[in-house]
This record gives structure tokens, C-alpha cells and sequence, in this order.
């Protein structure tokens, strides 16, 4: 969780570094109150005041993520608990076709309790799914029943296209590159007789003419953000791999990793009884963090605390991180509203959905069953009006699906950014900002860690949803989208257009213009009850 936005980190460390911060920073600045306090936040202090007396009902929160630590202290206590089903005694008992699913379900497990930890990209997948089916084939002869697919493999080929060519114009320097940091690293772990070390490890070295440059390199890789020379080799290893592979997509059809561990036919949306309740394995701490957002335990002493007190959260894994499929999108949907859940967070993305169908269906279901649900708009300094980020409130025939949220990250003069500059953003498509920038969540362990990105702006506007459905139960999901997108705080100036140096106003970017705050979405609710 971490390293939620790799793709934009450069550009959001220099962006950092130039910032003049008008105030210090203070952690769980999101909280506080813009006028009383001078940080952009969500106001949720004013928000309990508001609510002081008022009785609350229990909310199911479903999260559909990569897992969490069933065991984190501050997320132990709030974890859903299916009533119908007795935990680990290897039984349906709630008769839904899935085993033991006491907290939630992942469908991204095998049978025998492995989990999934290979992503592939949707892009990649795509292509090669249709390839075959649409390569020869004239444009005017495409079936009216097969036009979003077609409309996808062309954005996937475009994309692998664009990713090959830039993939190949840094493919050589970036080999190089790998060559000189693995020697280098080499030479220094036997200087200093470890093989992990850090930058402070490096002031130890006696410099001399023979190992002058080898400090100097390290000292440069460590001082841009890695911790260790084994985090930057992995991450360099990852993003060289990433190249490498970007060069080959288009000529080689990727491996269904998915489909031989899991069983499963990738593309069959009436195939459901797939995976297993193992929430804990790979890749449970961006789940973990994005949970405690909204709903940890609050003042416990522990931890953080979360933005709505009185919530159930269920988890569903769905993802690995990043292009994860239609099928179990769409079905972790339906298991959520299934289950009782009357909000669902969604902290993922991506850009090619050639079965969106399926989740447009499933999200329309969750309208029919009165269920709020929240996405991310994703981390890329991208115009989503112009290429489609998914899940979309919009189906494939336009028609807007009121009872869903799409969110951008905003930031705090503190930081040195009012809108983060990874953000992606939309006139029509972002409905509103939220904190996004350094962000205290919980970890899977205990503790707490500092992250960025929209997959935490998200979790607090879900934290708001479920503040408004527990103390305003008679709210309908699309009143709590609607009094959450007109309540929020409207910024007089101009902030930076992501990805530039462009000054626009904040309804440049999103299509209420506000930043979502938890006190103003409490009031707007208390005038709507007393006018009923």
C-alpha cells in the first residue's frame, strides 16, 4: 500500500520537494476542519458533534480489495461475521454455494487455500482474447451484440501499440542501467559484509579513488525514496520486467494464471461457485489499509481511527492491485449486496473492461437493492472523460447510475498540493476530491503507515456513506450520493491540473466541484430529514 502510485512517484516526489508548505504538516489532517482548523479536511470532528445524541444503526461496509489481516487489532473487533455460517468447519452452511465464508469471500483463491498473486494486464488479456475473432474482420461487419468487445480490442491494441514504443525507446538504457546497480551492488555488499544495506549504511565507508563512485551511485538510488538496495533492485526489477514485457504483448499471448489455479472459466459470468475464504494471503495490506480508513475502531488507543463508528466491514477479494476481471468484479458486487452490505468500496482501476456489461449489471443490481457504492478514479494524471476508467458510473449505453461515486484525491496547502498531482480527473466522470495525500491507515500487523493515493480518498468518502446510512437510515443510496457530492467544500482558488502546470478551478476536474466533508454531508442530511 505504499506504493499505491509507482507510475507518477518521481513526478509526485519533485512536485514534493518543490512545494513551499504554507503550514507544518500534521498527521490525520484529513479529520480537520478547513475554516476552524486551516487543513482541507473532511470535518469530522464537526461531523460527531452534529450527531451528538442521535442514535445509530449498524452498517455492513463491503470492501473489495486484495484481502486484510483478520487479526489487525484495529479492524478485529469490526470485521463482519456471516450469522449463517460456522466459521472453519469445512461447510456450507449457509447454503450460497461457497465454504466458510464467516468474514467475506475471495474469489481469487484455489480450492486448496493458495491465492492468486499473478496480475496480467486487461490490455494484454484482451487483445489476445478477441485476436482471432476480430483481426480480419471489416469494422461494418461487427455485430451489434459484439461492438463493446470490438470497441475494447481496438483500445487494447492501441494501448499495447503505445507501450511497445515507449517500452523500446528506454529498453537499452534501462538494461545497462540494470547491469551497473547490480555490479555496483555487488562490490558494496562485500565492502560493507551485508546484503542489505541502507544510505546510512554507506557513511560508514571509508571513501577512497577506488570506491568513490560505487558510494556515490548508492547514495543517489537511496536518497530518492528506496530504504534499502533490496527495495530499489525489486522495484527496478519489477519495472524492468514490465518493459520487457511491453515489448513481446502484442506477438505473445499471455498465460491464463487465473484460470489453471483457480478452476474457473475466466469468461462464464454463470459459473460463481469459485475460490475460498482465505482473505489473509497475498497482498492484504492495501485491503487492511483501505478498511481501517472506514471503519477502524475509534478511540481505542490504538491505531487510527476510523471515519464511521458503527460499521460491519466484509471483505472480498477481487483484485491483485491492478486489471483485475469483469467476472469477479461483478460477482463481488453481488456478494456484497447478497450479504447485507449498504456500502461498497471499490479502491482499484483500470482501462480496458471488455466485459463491462457484467458489472454494469451488478452495479445496477446494488441501485435495486438500495446499496451506495464508491470507486477510486485511479492514479494516473489522466482526463477519464476522455479514456475510460473503470468501474464507470456510466453503462455502455450512457445511461448514468445515480447510486454510485467516482473520486479523485485532493490534498492541503500543508502538502504542498491542493489536488494530488497522480490524481486522474473528469468534468463528467469524477464527481467530487477527497483526501488523498498522506493518509494514516493501519497495516496488516498493528501499526500505521502514511500512503497516497485515490485508493484512500475513496475509503473516506465510503467512511462519510457509512456515517449518513447508519445515523440517517431512511436516506436512499442515491440521496447519500447526492447529498455527499452537494455538500462538500467548494475551493474559490484555482488549483494544479494534474499531470501540468496548469491553473484551473476545482470544477474544471470534477463535476461538483467540492471536496467531500463529513460535517456538511451531516447537515445536508438533517435539513432533508426535517423537510420529510
Amino acid at each position: 500500500m505504499k506504493k499505491l502510485i509507482p507510475a507518477m512517484a518521481v513526478f509526485f516526489l519533485l512536485n514534493q520537494a518543490l512545494a513551499q508548505p504554507a503550514k507544518p504538516k500534521v498527521t490525520n489532517w484529513h479529520y480537520l476542519d478547513y475554516k476552524k482548523d486551516g487543513y482541507l479536511g473532511i470535518s469530522l470532528n464537526e461531523a460527531y458533534a452534529l450527531l451528538k445524541g442521535r442514535k445509530s444503526k449498524p452498517v455492513i461496509v463491503a470492501v473489495i480489495d486484495s484481502g486484510i489481516d483478520t487479526l489487525q487489532p484495529d479492524l478485529e473487533p469490526v470485521l463482519w461475521r456471516n450469522p449463517a455460517e460456522i466459521p472453519n468447519n469445512h461447510k456450507d452452511d449457509d447454503g450460497n454455494g461457497l465454504i466458510d465464508d464467516y468474514h467475506g469471500w475471495n474469489y481469487l483463491g484455489a480450492p486448496d487455500g493458495e491465492n492468486l498473486s499473478v496480475s496480467i494486464s486487461d490490455d494484454w488479456r484482451t487483445y489476445h482474447r478477441f485476436k482471432v475473432m476480430f483481426e480480419e474482420m471489416d469494422s461494418t461487419k461487427v455485430l451489434p451484440t459484439q461492438q463493446w468487445q470490438y470497441r475494447e480490442w481496438k483500445r487494447a491494441y492501441q494501448k499495447l501499440v503505445s507501450s511497445r514504443n515507449s517500452a523500446a525507446k528506454i529498453i537499452d538504457n534501462l538494461r545497462t542501467n540494470w547491469d551497473i546497480a547490480g555490479r555496483t551492488n555487488e562490490l558494496l555488499k562485500k565492502i560493507l559484509g551485508k546484503e542489505v544495506f541502507t544510505s546510512s549504511d554507506l557513511d560508514s565507508v571509508t571513501v577512497n579513488a577506488e570506491n568513490r563512485e560505487l558510494v556515490h551511485i548508492w547514495k543517489t538510488i537511496l536518497v530518492g525514496g528506496e530504504t534499502s538496495n533490496a527495495g530499489f533492485l525489486k522495484g527496478f526489477g519489477d519495472y524492468k520486467k514490465e518493459q520487457e514485457d511491453n515489448l513481446i504483448k502484442l506477438t505473445t499471448a499471455p498465460v491464463d494464471y487465473r484460470g489453471k489455479l483457480l478452476r474457473d472459466d475466466d469468461y462464464d459470468i454463470t459459473k460463481t461457485h469459485y475460490g475460498n475464504h482465505n482473505l489473509t494471503g497475498f497482498s492484504g495490506y492495501h485491503g487492511t489499509g483501505v478498511s481501517s480508513v472506514i471503519g477502524a475502531v475509534r478511540h481505542n488507543g490504538n491505531g487510527i481511527d476510523g471515519i464511521a463508528d458503527n460499521v460491519q466491514i466484509m471483505m472480498i477479494r477481487g483484485i491483485l492491485g491492478k486489471d483485475e476481471f469483469d467476472k469477479d468484479v461483478a460477482l463481488s458486487i453481488r456478494y456484497a449486496v447478497d450479504h447485507g452490505a449498504k456500502v461498497i468500496n471499490m479502491s482499484f482501476g483500470k482501462y480496458i473492461s471488455p466485459d463491462k456489461r457484467w458489472v454494469d449489471e451488478a452495479i445496477a443490481y446494488a441501485l435495486s437493492k438500495d446499496v451506495v457504492l464508491v470507486h477510486g478514479a485511479g492514479n494516473d494524471a489522466t482526463n477519464v472523460d476522455l479514456d475510460d476508467h473503470y468501474p464507470s458510473s456510466y453503462t455502455i449505453g450512457n445511461r448514468l447510475l445515480p447510486n454510485m461515486l467516482q473520486v479523485g484525491a485532493s490534498g492541503d496547502a500543508s502538502l504542498g498540493a491542493l489536488v494530488a498531482s497522480f490524481s486522474n480527473y473528469g468534468k463528467k466522470r469524477v464527481d467530487l476530491f477527497a483526501p488523498g495525500l498522506e493518509i494514516n491507515s493501519a497495516i496488516a500487523g498493528n501499526g500505521t503507515q502514511l500512503s497516497s493515493g485515490t485508493s484512500l480518498s475513496s475509503p473516506v468518502v465510503a467512511g462519510i456513506a457509512a456515517l449518513l446510512r447508519s445515523y440517517f437510515p431512511k436516506l436512499k443510496a442515491a440521496e447519500v450520493v447526492d447529498i455527499i457530492k452537494k455538500s462538500g467544500t467548494p475551493l474559490a482558488e484555482p488549483v494544479t491540473k494534474p499531470g501540468t502546470h496548469e491553473k484551473v478551478l476545482l470544477s474544471e476536474l470534477c463535476n461538483s466541484g467540492k471536496i467531500a466533508n463529513a460535517a456538511g454531508a451531516v447537515r445536508m442530511a438533517m435539513e432533508r430529514e426535517k423537510g420529510n
